[in-house]
This record gives C-alpha cells, sequence and structure tokens, in this order.
C-alpha cells in the first residue's frame, strides 16, 4: 500500500512537467540572448536569467523523468526525456561559469540553445503528434520537407471503385490517425500499445490484446472509445474522439473478424452502414452498372475526332463519366484496320461494343482482347469461330455475348468455361446444338442462355 501511495505521489509531481517546463524556455534563451549582448552592464540580469532557468529546468526534468513513467515507451520519448535532462545540466554549467566570469557561458549557451529547441519539438510530437508541425503547412513546405499527407477519409469517391474499398485502410485508419496514433506510435506508446501500423493492433499492449475478432463487445479497444468522456478509462483521453459513424464502422469491422484486407462489400453492407457512409463520407454503396464503376481517363476530343473520321459512332454512357458505347457509324463499314485503331485510342473506354453485320475474321478480331472494360459486345453476323471465343474469355468484366447469325458451333462451350463475368449469351441461328446449350446453362445458372424462340407444336383440333 505504501508502495502504490509513493507510485501515485510520483505520477502526481510529474503531472506538472508540462506547467514548469516553459519557465526554463524562457529564462534560458534570454540567458543566451543576454551573454552575446555587449558590454558588462547587464551581467546580474544575465545572471539571475541563468539561475531561474537552470533552477526551473532541473524541476522541470524531474518531473517530467517522473511523468514518463506512465507514458510508455517510443524513441520520440526516450530522446525528449534525455535531451530535456541534458538542458538542466548544461543549465547549471552556465550558472556556475557565468557567476564565475567565464566566457565559455556564451558557447554553452548556444547549445543550450539548440538543445532546447530539439526537445521540445520531441515534446510537442508527443502531444500533437509527429505531423503536428507540418500537418497544416503550405504545400510548398510539405514538398520541401518531404512531408506526406495521411490519407483522409474526406475523398472523392468517385474516382474510387466501390467494390474494392478496404474497411480498414480507407475509412479506420484515417480516423485512428487523427485520434489515437498520437500516443501510440513509434516514439511513443502510452499503455505499451502501438496503433500506427495495423499489425501492431493484434500485439496488444500492457494489458493484453485489444481486439478479440468477432466480438467487439469482449474487445476492449471497443470498449474504451465507447465509454462516455467522463470516464477515466474512455479513449482517447482528450482531443478529438472517434465519432458515431466511425464507432459503428469499427464495431462492424471487429464483428466481422477484424481482418485488415476486408473489403466493404456493398451487397452485404448493413443498412445503417450505408446510410452512414452517405452522410459522413458522401460515399453512395447503390447497387450500380458496372459502366458507372469504370475508372479510366475520358477520351480526349482528339482521339473522339479521329475515330469518327473512320467510321465510328460514340456515345457516352454515364454523364461525366469515361465509359462510352461504339458502333459503326450508320451506313458506314469498318474494316480491321478501324477496330485496331479503336484498340489503340480507347482501350479503357470502350464498354459497349456493336460490330453487327462487318465481315470481320477471327485474325481481323483480335484486338478485341485489348479492350480491358469491355462489358457487352455484339458480333452477330461477323465470321468469328471458337478461336475468337477462347480469346475473350480474358477480359475481365464481359458479362454479356452476342452470337447471333455466326457459324460457331459447340466447341465454345469449352472456353465459355472460363469467362469470369458473363451473364448473358445469345445463340440463336448457331451452330450450337440444343443438349450442349442446356447442359452448359445447367453447369452455369447465373448465365441467361438464350438460344431463340421454340414454338410449341401446332395440334389441329378435329372438328366435330
Amino acid at each position: 500500500m505504501q508502495n502504490l501511495l509513493l507510485a501515485d505521489f510520483g505520477l502526481f509531481l510529474g503531472r506538472f512537467h508540462p506547467l514548469l517546463v516553459h519557465l526554463p524556455i524562457g529564462f534560458l534563451l534570454l540567458a543566451v540572448l543576454l551573454e552575446w549582448w555587449p558590454g558588462n552592464k547587464i551581467r546580474p540580469a544575465i545572471r539571475v536569467s541563468w539561475t531561474v532557468g537552470a533552477i526551473s529546468a532541473v524541476a522541470a526534468a524531474f518531473c517530467g523523468w517522473l511523468l514518463s513513467g506512465e507514458s510508455g515507451g517510443g524513441d520520440t520519448l526516450f530522446w525528449h526525456k534525455w535531451l530535456g535532462i541534458s538542458v538542466a545540466v548544461l543549465a547549471v554549467v552556465g550558472t556556475y561559469l557565468s557567476w564565475n566570469g567565464g566566457k565559455p557561458a556564451k558557447w554553452v549557451g548556444l547549445l543550450v540553445a539548440g538543445l532546447l529547441a530539439v526537445a521540445g519539438h520531441q515534446g510537442g510530437n508527443l502531444t500533437h503528434g509527429e505531423d503536428y508541425l507540418f500537418e497544416h503547412a503550405p504545400a510548398v513546405v510539405q514538398k520541401i520537407t518531404g512531408y506526406q499527407p495521411k490519407s483522409s477519409v474526406n475523398k472523392d469517391w468517385n474516382s474510387v471503385n466501390t467494390d474494392s474499398i478496404n474497411i480498414y485502410t480507407a475509412l479506420l485508419q484515417p480516423a485512428l490517425n487523427k485520434t489515437c496514433v498520437k500516443c501510440h506510435n513509434a516514439g511513443k506508446q502510452n499503455g505499451g500499445l502501438r496503433m500506427d501500423k495495423a499489425h501492431f493492433l493484434f500485439e496488444g499492449g500492457d494489458g493484453g490484446e485489444i481486439i478479440h475478432a468477432g466480438n467487439p463487445m469482449e474487445s476492449p479497444w471497443y470498449k474504451r472509445v465507447t465509454l462516455p468522456g467522463s470516464n477515466v478509462k474512455s479513449m482517447p483521453p482528450q482531443g478529438a474522439t472517434l465519432d458515431f459513424t466511425q464507432v459503428r464502422l469499427l464495431e462492424y469491422w471487429i464483428a466481422e473478424g477484424a481482418d485488415t484486407l476486408a473489403l466493404l462489400d456493398p451487397k452485404t453492407t448493413p443498412t445503417d452502414i450505408k446510410m452512414l457512409l452517405a452522410r459522413d463520407y458522401g460515399l453512395d454503396l447503390s447497387p450500380k452498372l458496372f459502366v458507372e464503376k469504370i475508372i479510366a481517363p475520358a477520351l480526349s476530343a482528339q482521339n473522339i475526332n479521329a475515330l469518327t473520321a473512320i467510321n465510328w459512332a460514340i456515345t457516352l454512357l454515364v454523364p461525366g463519366g469515361s465509359a462510352l458505347e461504339v458502333k459503326p457509324s450508320p451506313g458506314r463499314i469498318i474494316d480491321a484496320p478501324s477496330l485496331a485503331k479503336l484498340a489503340e485510342l480507347a482501350p479503357e473506354q470502350v464498354a459497349y461494343l456493336s460490330l453487327d453485320r462487318l465481315p470481320l475474321t477471327d485474325d481481323d478480331l483480335a484486338p478485341l482482347v485489348s479492350f480491358k472494360n469491355l462489358n457487352r459486345l455484339r458480333l452477330n453476323g461477323t465470321k468469328v469461330s471458337a478461336k475468337t471465343v477462347e480469346i475473350l474469355g480474358k477480359l475481365p468484366h464481359l458479362e454479356s455475348l452476342n452470337l447471333y447469325d455466326t457459324e460457331v458451333d459447340d466447341e465454345i462451350f469449352a472456353h465459355l468455361q472460363r469467362f469470369p463475368a458473363l451473364k448473358r449469351l445469345y445463340l440463336w441461328q448457331t451452330n450450337v446444338t440444343q443438349e450442349a446449350a442446356d447442359a452448359y446453362a445447367t453447369a452455369h445458372p447465373t448465365v441467361s442462355v438464350d438460344t431463340g424462340f421454340t414454338f410449341a407444336p401446332v395440334i389441329e383440333q378435329k372438328s366435330k
């Protein structure tokens, strides 16, 4: 019990460190300035400045030493502590030299000023985070110093594929950077806990694990951020806290397994989280067509004019987007070089492509594999064969393929097995057998296979 009281009294004294630390800064800097002032008339003032600065520096260093016991570890704390002690020692040396008329006090003073600057910066890192000095600096200053702003939740989600948003990296980590990391980083680890990197979260701190995957209510981290601010165990103890949406995201992330690689699935994300993300982040998770999610640079006016000149008709599918529907201009014929040119100038932008009734062979159609965002393809009436169907399996987003009135046969089904996104397949008036089409449709229930109309036989009714 006595040891506990002594420990508490030590922490009580340590809390005076922030109050005392500013006093030696002012007096010691004044002493350094006066040391270099011409004349000897101000020597008494110099001695007083050194003396008061030294006494307050020793007191501040002593309280800081006591306070460090509850501040965890880390490189930043280590350097701040020992630089502060060095300042106190040199301040005593400077006082002694000043009272004994020693000129070296001038040079000791310069050293003290330098150490004060570095120790003060380390103290700022401890209390405000390592980015406090450059976080709001002009862009030119950030560039010169090599500062890289941390990602923010306030971003343009229109340039992000909503099927590939990492819950932790994109939504939780930016919130932690503002609330938790300033006390739990490489330089400062309150409670022996680091939170600046994802893998440190699972190592826990002095109190053990902070995450119990699948169970938010048993996870100390979640418990601490949901306590009332008046509770001494509430985290963070001061400054910015996680808002309601961020706490709900944390709860959901832990409940789903606390996987730092988990993606936000618009299909399974709870409705309340969708509403919160839309309200606070401007992130719309409502279902979208593939063409609405294409992220690619808009096709330049120069390239549009070049393609129009070789008989392509180009239509923008999404206002403000980049996805295009491309087909031959009315009454015009597209040849193999024109298709190759389209693949050269718009490999990312073409989403819907119609080549109906064009006399294109497998060799002519080889550039189709370049359209990495191709979503719908019409090859009606072309000279396509299984050779082209095979290469189309490399297109990751091809959902609709129309082979109406072509010479393809059952050989295509061996290649269609490898289509990653196919949903609709049109096979009217082809050499495909109904049995092979039915077998493929049975094996791939998510693909709609259309082989044309099937008419029921006409049964003549006998007259009575």
